[in-house]
């Protein structure tokens, strides 16, 4: 999918789709979907949970996501927000709902 079309999806996470084991300052969390496990950092769940709660673009993930890590824009940039989700993405954590905003 091209860049210019990831922006333009509703994109969520299906909370069945995995099991989550919080052990402090890692989380693993088991995808039944592809089998397999992840280990994540607090930012990287807190992204996953903010796709869990409600299908959003990805312009509302980086106007969202500094507030919701209680960050300014300049100590979440829009890189590394960009760079998070990417990462769920190929993990096949978020998906697109198949509906454009």
């Amino acid at each position: 999918m091209s860049e210019k079309h990831i922006h333009e999806w509703l994109w969520f996470a299906d909370q069945s789709h995995f099991s989550v084991h919080d052990l402090g300052e890692v989380t693993y969390l088991y995808c039944h979907t592809s089998g397999d496990t992840h280990v994540f950092n607090a930012v990287s769940m807190a992204m996953l949970e903010y796709f869990t709660q409600a299908p959003h673009t990805i312009a509302e993930l980086e106007e969202d996501f500094p507030s919701l890590m209680g960050l300014s824009r300049a100590d979440c940039p829009r890189g590394v927000v960009r760079r998070i989700f990417r990462e769920l993405d190929e993990a096949g954590l978020v998906l697109p709902t198949g509906v454009q905003a």
